[in-house]
Order: C-alpha cells, then structure tokens, then sequence
C-alpha cells in the first residue's frame, strides 16, 4: 500500500498527518502532486508516500518525498530532507 502523510515542517515541532492510502503509486503521486482536494490546506508543506507492506510491525520500503510549491500550487518531487533521514513510517508511526 501507498500511504499519503502531510507534514507541516520538518523541524522538531512539526504536525503530521496520514491522510490516505491507495494500491498504486501513480494514483497515490497524482493525488500529491496535483494537490488535489486542496491537500496544503496552508499549513502542509511536505509531503510523503511510503510503500508499506501489510502485517505486523511492517516498515516502509520506499519513499516519495514532495515539498510544497505555492506559486504553483502543486507538491513537487524532492530528496528526503536531511533533517528526518533518522524517521520511519510517517504514516503507521
């Protein structure tokens, strides 16, 4: 599955938020990338999507990291910021 989590910073205090989850990744990267439903809701400035298999205590595979374009008003595709390369699984916890 394909987990969709907001995040609004990636500084300590930051807010997150699994929104959604979809069983393909070009579903789950469209729904992100064209901001649908308005996802930034002006707070949300990042965004992930983790390839996380079913089961007990599972640990994402893959993730998509997009950050927040506001002239544009579309998330764009970005390495995953350095400040949380020590997190996993937004979504599950």
């Amino acid at each position: 599955m394909y987990f969709i989590t907001l995040l609004t910073g990636i500084e300590e205090n930051r807010e997150d938020r699994c929104i959604g989850y979809y069983n393909s990744f070009k579903k789950a990267n469209d729904i992100v990338c064209n901001n649908t439903c308005d996802l930034w809701e002006t707070i949300y400035n990042y965004a992930v999507i983790e390839c996380i298999p079913e089961g007990l205590y599972p640990i994402r595979y893959r993730e998509f990291w997009y950050k927040y374009n506001e002239k544009e008003n579309i998330y764009t595709l970005i390495e995953k910021p350095e400040e949380l390369e020590i997190f996993v699984n937004f979504a599950l916890g």
